[in-house]
């Protein structure tokens, strides 16, 4: 890796751990805290990437990040791989495990309304861009470009992120599973980003489109309520799919373009 690459990356890294951990820790510390203080926590990687583009390659660094919104010229399936791809991994794994495991659940469903999910999941976009504008707008076109390597980059990034989140896990109420199976859940979802990435040369959109797909779950399930086999089961399948699209041939072919990782 190159030293101009490896110190952005570098210093890209330690901001965001610095400016999450920063209001995280407190807000666990100080639970009556704002919860504005852990807000801002979830722009920290977009609030580095524009720092660090700009510190290094001035406006045309920062106009290099945020440009990756305008590749939207791209096959629909990609777009429905993005919305529909958690969601559906969702149910598959609570029907492998009522086969399986004879896994019962009364109440999978939360029952929201329609209009409820699509403004959650709009409003679920605009929070995810604050991190998919750091780790897959600035950090992953530098590892691929760089490591020329879709997985070692995937895993790379996927275990960086998902230790980034160790802290919520101390806030009550964050999460309702084991934080090994979410960071097997990261490093799989970090294939399929990797994937979206290159397929759709470089767009920023899909990766928005995924993150908010993931993060509508317990709008739409009862996710709190899920056995570890079902959390473990949805990591696998996940992990799967996303090597699968790795490895894939067209994507193998598609690798060597990088006029997008710049």
């Amino acid at each position: 890796m190159a030293s101009k690459s490896r110190n952005q990356l570098i210093l890209f890294f330690v901001l965001t751990f610095i400016l999450a951990w920063g209001s995280w820790i407190p807000a666990f510390l100080m639970p009556n805290s704002p919860r504005l203080l852990s807000f801002i926590g979830l722009f920290a990687p977009a609030i580095s990437a524009l720092v660090v583009a700009g510190i290094y390659n001035g406006k045309e660094g920062i106009l290099g990040v945020l440009v990756r919104y305008k590749y939207i010229n791209f096959s629909t399936k990609w777009y429905l791989v993005a919305v529909f791809l958690l969601p559906i991994t969702y149910i598959l794994s609570i029907f492998i495990n009522l086969f399986l495991f004879h896994y019962t659940n009364n109440s999978v469903f939360v029952g929201s309304p329609i209009y409820f999910i699509i403004a959650a999941f709009i409003w679920l976009m605009v929070i995810n861009s604050g991190e998919e504008v750091g780790w897959r707008g600035f950090a992953l076109p530098i590892l691929l470009k760089d490591l020329k390597n879709s997985i070692w980059a995937s895993l790379l990034l996927g275990l960086i992120w998902g230790f980034w989140h160790l802290p919520m896990y101390l806030i009550p109420g964050q999460s309702s599973f084991p934080f090994s199976l979410f960071l097997l859940l990261t490093i799989g979802l970090s294939f399929i980003y990797t994937a979206l990435f290159i397929k759709t040369k470089g767009s920023l959109l899909p990766a928005v489109l995924l993150h908010a797909g993931t993060d509508i779950g317990p709008r739409i399930f009862r996710t709190a309520n899920f056995t570890l086999s079902v959390w473990f089961t949805i990591d696998i399948i996940i992990i799967v799919v996303g090597i699968g699209l790795i490895l894939s041939e067209p994507l193998k072919s598609n690798f060597s373009w990088e006029e997008n990782y710049k």
